[in-house]
């Protein structure tokens, strides 16, 4: 098959605390990577990723390098959900490589809008996360396998996805999605994998309270729309996960469960 035109971007973001504000100290973007910074209250200081390929096709590279000085507070979303597009079957996946950076005192919330699959996408994507062991870190990925409302069925899919957290030098959690199928609609249908449900989530918050946000979080799981949820906290670590119908089921569960984990702070602008 002929070489298709491929798309490259990488971007990286250092931020230091000055008077208790966070600024940015080192600002990278090449290729199809850019950084917004939008104006917001607080000593937080909130970044937009944005993509200006319009998503990622099999072969593309993405990098990004996030790095958070002592007592920094960083918030980190995207401009749009990013759209992994069909492949062809000899086409290499699309590699997306995350790297960050989190020293004592310093935050680092990671909530970008969710991922759409299109049927017959390829991806191979990684997060790496070093942080101190008084850092915290908030993690949030969604999964859409296909627009609902579009009518779209998805049925041939790969997928590794993969988050690895070490905390004070001790790897604490690697969490990997793998999902090589031709048959992904009937495999979502299984009861055992999603009920039919085409939006899946996962949250993971390292905090030293970590625990003690569990149980008013379950309090609001346990309401009638959240049934597909579930969440855990075990050594300074919570992790959620959940099943929606669809992506607008999802964000509205989202702005309910997000202020528990972020001490009832804004959502990001975008």
């Amino acid at each position: 098959m002929p070489l298709l035109q491929r798309a490259y971007g990488r971007f990286g973001l250092k931020v230091r605390n000055d008077r208790s504000q966070t600024r940015c100290h080192g600002l990278e973007q090449k290729g199809c990577c850019r950084l917004l910074f939008p104006r917001v209250a607080g000593g937080q200081m909130e970044v937009v990723t944005v993509n200006i390929s319009g998503g990622i096709a099999a072969g593309d590279r993405i990098e990004g390098d996030l790095q958070c000085a002592p007592h920094t507070n960083l918030l980190v979303t995207s401009q749009a959900a990013e759209r992994i597009y069909r492949a062809r079957l000899d086409d290499e996946p699309a590699h997306v490589n995350i790297s960050c950076h989190i020293e004592d005192g310093a935050c680092l919330e990671w909530l970008p809008h969710g991922t759409i699959f299109f049927d017959g996408s390829r991806l191979q994507r990684k997060m790496t996360v070093q942080m101190a062991d008084n850092a915290r870190f908030l993690f949030l990925e969604s999964r859409f396998f296909g627009r609902v409302a579009s009518g779209e069925c998805v049925e041939q899919l790969s997928i590794r996805d993969t988050l690895s957290i070490r905390r004070a030098g001790r790897r604490i959690l690697v969490d990997t999605l793998k999902l090589e199928s031709d048959s992904v609609n009937l495999l979502l249908q299984n009861p055992a994998v999603a009920a039919g449900h085409r939006a899946v989530t996962t949250l993971v918050l390292v905090s030293a309270d970590a625990s003690s946000r569990l149980e008013p979080l379950r309090h609001v799981l346990a309401e009638g729309e959240c049934k597909g949820f579930a969440a855990s906290a075990w050594n300074g670590m919570l992790i959620v996960r959940g099943i929606a119908q669809d992506n607008w089921q999802l964000e509205g569960i989202l702005q309910r469960i997000l202020p528990i984990l972020r001490d009832g702070q804004p959502m990001p602008t975008t």
